[in-house]
Formats: C-alpha cells, sequence, structure tokens
C-alpha cells in the first residue's frame, strides 16, 4: 500500500482520517503545519498528499504551489480539504494546483475512491463512455472557449475544440442538457488531442450526488438514444409493445433514483456515526475543561458544518445563559440571556431541542434567535445550550441524520463538560488540602 503524509491542525480530524487510511492499509504520517509538512517530505518520500486548506504558518494552497514549483514533488498526487466547501475556495485549492478535493465531515468512502484513483488503484476507466452531442461552455486560466462533448461518462468528458489549454489546468464547466437545464461541473484537463481534430479530455473533481446522478442519467439516456437508432420500430404492435417497455423503464429508473438516494443517506448517516464515534471518543479522554470546550467547537464546525454558532452555560444561580466560547461572533457581541427568553426560555422549560424550519441560507445575526437550540442535558439536568446561527455555504438546511447528530453530539458534549468541571473542583479541593496540611506540618 501507500504511504500518505496527512497535514492538519485539528488533531480530532487528523484522528479521524487517519484511521479511515489505516484500515486500508495505507502508512500515515502526520503533520499539523505547512513548515512541518514541508520539512518531512524529503524524509518520510510520501505517495500522496492530504492537505486541510487553512493551516498555521503557511496555508496548504501555499504548499501545494510549492510542491507543484519543484521538480521533486512535481508530480505528487495532492488532495485538499475544506472545511466550509464555498465554491471560491475549492477553485482556490483547483488553482494551487491540487489534483481533487473533499469538504468536510470526510465521508470514507469519498476520502479512499479519490485516493485509490489518484494512487493508480483503478486501472483504466472504471466507467464506460457513451457517445453524446451537447453543447459545453469552459473557463480556466481566465479564458473562455466552447465546444461540443464528444463522449461522456460519470467520471470525464471528451471536448472538440480547436482552443485548448493546457494539461492540470483547472476549469469549471457548463453542459447544456436536453430541455435547456444547465449542468455545472468542475475538473482538470487531463489530455489535449491535437491534429484534424483537436479537443480536451477531462476528469471530473467530483460531483455531488445529485450532479453525479444526472451524468449517470445522461450517459443511460445517450445509449438508450443508441440502442433505439439502431432496432427501428416495425410496425404498430411493436410500436405500442415499444412505448410501454420505455414507460416501464422510466418507472424502474425512478425506483432506481429512489433506492440510491437511500443508500446515499444511510451511507451518510454511516459516516455522520463514524466521526461521531471517533469525536465523542477524544472527548471523553480529556479533563482539561478549555480543551473540551475546545474539542467541541472544532466538531460542530467540522462535522456539524456550522460556521456561527455558541455554546452557552446555564448559571445555576441566576438562571442566565452565559457565553463559554462561540465562533463567528465578537465575544462582546455576544450577551447573558435572561432566563425565560424566547427560543432558549422554550428550550430550557421544556427540554426539547428547537430547529428552524426550511431552508436556512441566510442565518441568523440575533443572538436571541438561533437557527437551532440544542440543549446540554446530563441525567435530567439541563447544563447549558448548543446555539447554531449560520450553516456553512453548501447546506442549507437541516436534514433528518442532523437531528439525531445534534442530540447525540449534545449528550456526549454535556458529560465531557461534567466531568471537567467536577475534576477541577475535586482539583481545587485537593490543592486547598494540600495547603492546610503544609501549614499544619511546618
Amino acid at each position: 500500500m501507500a504511504t500518505i503524509l496527512l497535514v492538519d491542525d485539528v488533531e480530532l480530524f487528523l484522528e479521524v482520517e487517519k484511521s479511515f487510511l489505516e484500515d486500508s492499509g495505507h502508512t500515515v504520517v502526520t503533520a499539523k503545519s505547512g513548515e512541518e509538512a514541508l520539512s518531512k517530505l524529503d524524509r518520510v518520500e510520501p505517495d500522496l498528499a492530504l492537505l486541510d486548506l487553512y493551516l498555521p504558518e503557511i496555508d496548504g494552497d501555499e504548499v501545494c504551489r510549492r510542491l507543484r514549483a519543484g521538480e521533486r514533488w512535481r508530480r505528487l498526487p495532492v488532495i485538499m480539504v475544506t472545511a466550509a466547501g464555498k465554491q471560491e475556495e475549492i477553485l482556490k485549492c483547483l488553482d494551487a494546483g491540487c489534483d481533487d478535493y473533499l469538504t468536510k465531515p470526510v465521508n470514507k468512502k469519498d476520502l479512499l475512491e479519490k485516493v485509490d484513483r489518484l494512487l493508480g488503484a483503478v486501472r483504466g476507466r472504471t466507467a464506460s463512455r457513451t457517445p453524446v452531442s451537447l453543447q459545453v461552455q469552459i473557463r480556466g486560466n481566465n479564458r473562455s472557449l466552447g465546444g461540443y462533448a464528444q463522449d461522456i461518462s460519470k467520471n470525464g468528458i471528451y471536448v472538440k475544440s480547436r482552443t485548448t489549454l493546457k494539461p492540470g489546468t483547472a476549469v469549471e464547466l457548463q453542459l447544456g442538457l436536453p430541455g435547456g437545464r444547465q449542468l455545472p461541473l468542475l475538473g482538470k484537463v487531463k489530455r489535449v488531442q491535437k491534429g484534424a481534430e483537436p479537443g480536451l479530455g477531462i476528469y471530473f473533481i467530483h460531483p455531488e450526488p445529485e450532479g453525479l446522478r444526472a451524468l449517470q442519467e445522461l450517459a443511460e439516456k445517450a445509449h438508450e438514444g443508441d440502442a433505439s437508432a439502431v432496432q427501428p420500430a416495425e410496425g404498430e404492435d411493436l410500436r405500442e409493445q415499444n412505448i410501454r417497455l420505455l414507460q416501464r423503464i422510466g418507472e424502474m429508473e425512478e425506483e432506481n433514483r429512489e433506492f440510491a438516494d437511500q443508500i446515499v443517506r444511510a451511507e451518510q448517516v454511516n459516516n455522520t456515526l463514524t466521526n461521531l464515534y471517533i469525536a465523542a471518543s477524544k472527548l471523553h479522554s480529556v479533563l482539561d475543561r478549555g480543551r473540551v470546550v475546545y474539542i467541541v467547537k472544532e466538531v460542530v464546525i467540522n462535522l456539524v458544518g456550522a460556521e456561527k454558532f455558541a455554546l452557552l452555560e446555564l448559571n445555576k444561580n441566576s438562571g442566565e445563559l452565559r457565553c463559554q466560547a462561540t465562533e463567528g461572533f465578537e465575544d462582546e457581541e455576544f450577551p447573558s440571556l435572561a432566563p425565560g427568553e424566547g427560543v432558549f426560555g422554550k428550550v430550557l422549560s421544556g427540554g426539547e431541542s428547537f430547529f428552524a424550519q426550511g431552508a436556512v441560507p441566510e442565518g441568523s445575526d440575533d443572538p436571541r434567535n438561533p437557527l437551532a437550540a440544542i440543549p446540554l442535558k446530563i441525567k435530567g439536568e439541563t447544563l447549558g445550550v448548543l446555539a447554531i446561527y449560520r450553516l456553512f455555504v453548501q447546506k442549507e438546511r437541516f436534514e433528518e441524520v442532523d437531528f439525531q447528530l445534534f442530540s447525540m453530539l449534545a449528550g456526549h458534549a454535556a458529560t465531557a463538560l461534567f466531568t471537567a468541571t467536577l475534576y477541577e473542583a475535586s482539583e481545587r479541593k485537593a490543592e486547598t488540602y494540600r495547603g492546610v496540611m503544609d501549614l499544619l506540618l511546618r
């Protein structure tokens, strides 16, 4: 198997990604900064690098640029990881020269497929190509060009065009689908064909499930169109049978799509639970309260997908919710919240989570009106609330899996905070007793 250099400054996600890779037989060497990663290259001699976009000292995209600038590591396969998954950040990764990207929380199946593909474990074409004739618009290196797709699969496309780009160029594509729809995709130029029929071979930077299904459907329909062209109907009865057959094919395709959606949801739940298990193990392994709060923040950002949130502690004497940690707020922006106030009052009195219904792309900047509020409870007692105010751009609404994730995360966070608080209290008492004993023995 391969040696992989894994670079992330968040220890929790180093462990998550490392476990995924080691379970598949790879040797993993870790680094927590860009400088550390560069210093280890010659000694480790990795077969692939997995870089987080944002790192201490120098960011992952700059590390990637330095690799591409030198002769020794120019061809090293690089996968970059970004927490937000925003379009501009994805393009930032691709412009730096990476071969592919992932968004946090990292999906084990996606990670291993991309690693295998870049390491060459998948030999040749993994998906058959289907002849098509589709208009394609391509943008790359601040240039725009048009052409027609000659063949397509779920992994790549060949575009006939007299204007070409260099191999390795990151590109944005717009595929013109039947019915006037446009399918946006990201890719990299893999090969350039010159001569009488010039063109570009482009492999897709793996699209989201919706885009992948659209590509599969496109290839299947194109293939069906070819079959019908070489097998024309003969007679009225045959035409009717053909119509009924096509109707049944349509019904089966819809059933297959529904089944595929169920598989995707099941994989999401499995991936989420795996990540949560590793995160919970980390939470329960520390007794320092500040460290517990830090880990909770990293889990909420990278596992839940929250861009703006607050961890609030319930003061038993005043009944106020007081801010312990925030992301996306300035410390002075977040007030103490009075008991019985709005959403928080309902959550504290009823002990049930609150989630905003429908799409929530804009989020909330009002500390008193979160998109979600989840009580942190242990043995029926509420210790505080996790309040979510904005989700990352690719996450427009709360899904069923989120309700389960939030509930489980809140339980683990409450237990870890309670244990750390008890430990700190016992340590203070022990220190007092030691001081008293020292005085008595003098």
